[in-house]
């Protein structure tokens, strides 16, 4: 595994490109399976009332920012494996050390997790309706956070190992158990109770002791992803916090900085909000291209940097950056095209389907930069440079979209200002990043 993900700076783009979609595309379609499981949901309650959509649409948001808290675990994983994969030694410990720290961290949310998150959102601005819902939607979940925090870091380890195909199986059977028991417990069909917005929470909660049981089982059956030797190298977790905690903490300001950006939208009515999460939505079919090849740029670099080869971890940086900005640019042109369709899909209001267009005809055209800010901002976690992607993050998310479209929705009380500054946070976001992953390249050069 180790010699397939070690690039030759030799040798041609076309077999680099082999190598980063042979990672890369797995990754993408979890995502996008990921996507579809949250958009089904948002669908299937669209049957119950906008303030539904708008609850459980924000819920999701919502999970984003607790599920940062678990990137302590699942970024010291993945980079961890990848590094020492790339440098030739054992990947148990740092596997071991994101399961228990991933279990400390789960344990107050799976008590209060709920509870905090729907205050939170009142005090961003979600009306009591729309909180009141979350909650429902959020409960469920919350009960086996700890199975989902585990499910991630296991995935970390794939992830960093180079086996990205193995997680692609299991989001698969995920996804038709997520699916399939929400539709079942949302309306009470073929004998299950009716439980409304709680059976779509129910879906993705069994889903993950699903996808945690498939791993154990292939764990035993095949010893996936690697033979865990039982050693708890002190050293290890040490390097585990320094990677890791950064990564937490820029998850953390991240989500909780978005969800005040959001809170920002709510104030504008429900109908902007539920406008904005199905933008979100329809989006994230693009976005998740981008965040599928991070995932494989922060495999490639890990392993490239653990074994010292920085000619070639650049040279597969710069390809993987290019590639994902022209298939994010034909997204977003896809986005502009049929926006008014996909956004179709989940409402049928008049009001929140013209808004919804507007969003994805703003955001389409930011596409290709998203793409180069999360290529190059993978690529500086996989070289261990976490505390990079913590500042350019919360520098830009704060100086060029919150505090610009708070002052000028002072004056112009329109949801069209904080989606314009969106499109350019992100242009300057990806900007930062290529000049901060250039600047330490420099040093190894």
């Amino acid at each position: 595994m180790r010699a397939e993900l070690l690039v030759d700076p030799q040798e041609g783009r076309k077999e680099v490109l082999k190598k980063i979609l042979r990672l890369s595309l797995p990754v993408v379609l979890s995502n996008l399976l990921y996507v579809v499981e949250t958009t089904f949901s948002i669908f299937l309650v669209s049957g119950i009332s906008t303030t539904a959509v708008a609850g459980v649409g924000y819920a999701a948001s919502m999970l984003w920012f607790v599920y940062s808290l678990m990137a302590l675990a699942y970024t010291g994983t993945s980079v961890l494996v990848a590094q020492r994969v790339g440098a030739g030694k054992d990947p148990s410990p740092p596997l071991l050390w994101g399961l228990v720290i991933s279990t400390l961290v789960a344990f107050p949310l799976t008590i209060w997790g709920a509870k905090w998150v729907s205050l939170l959102m009142k005090l961003l601005g979600a009306s009591p309706q729309v909180a009141h819902v979350a909650r429902i939607y959020l409960e469920p979940i919350f009960l086996l956070i700890s199975v989902g925090f585990a499910t991630n870091t296991i995935y970390a380890a794939y992830n960093g190992y180079g086996d990205t195909k193995t997680p692609l199986r299991v989001a698969l059977i995920m996804n038709i158990v997520n699916i399939t028991l929400s539709y079942l417990l949302i309306y009470g069909k073929a004998g299950f109770p009716s439980l409304g917005v709680a059976g779509a929470g129910w879906g993705v909660a069994i889903s993950e002791l699903v996808g945690l049981a498939v791993y154990l089982f292939l764990y035993v059956r095949y010893r996936k992803p690697f033979p865990i030797r039982w050693c708890w190298d002190k050293s290890v977790l040490l390097s585990f916090l320094r990677i890791g905690f950064p990564t937490a903490v820029e998850r953390a300001v991240s989500s909780f900085s978005f969800n005040v950006f959001v809170g920002m939208l709510a104030h504008l009515g429900d109908k902007v909000l539920a406008a904005h999460q199905i933008g979100l939505r329809v989006e994230s079919l693009s976005f998740m291209l981008g965040f599928g090849f991070m995932v494989g740029t922060v495999t490639i670099a890990g392993q490239n940097w653990g074994a010292r080869n920085y000619a070639g971890l650049h040279y597969a940086v710069s390809t993987t950056a290019h590639l994902t900005a022209g298939l994010m640019a034909t997204a977003g042109l896809f986005l502009v095209i049929f926006s008014k369709m996909l956004a179709g899909f989940f409402t049928k209001d008049g009001e929140v389907l013209r808004l919804a267009v507007y969003y994805l005809t703003l955001v389409a055209f930011s596409q290709p930069q998203m793409a180069y800010a999360s290529v190059y901002s993978g690529a500086l976690k996989g070289m261990g440079k976490t505390h990079v992607p913590l500042w350019v993050n919360l520098s830009s998310f704060w100086l060029f979209r919150i505090i610009p479209s708070y002052l000028l929705l002072q004056k112009v009380p329109s949801p069209l200002v904080p989606w314009f500054f969106m499109s350019f946070e992100t242009t300057a976001r990806a900007l930062i990043f290529y000049l901060s992953y250039r600047s330490i390249m420099r040093k190894y050069a």
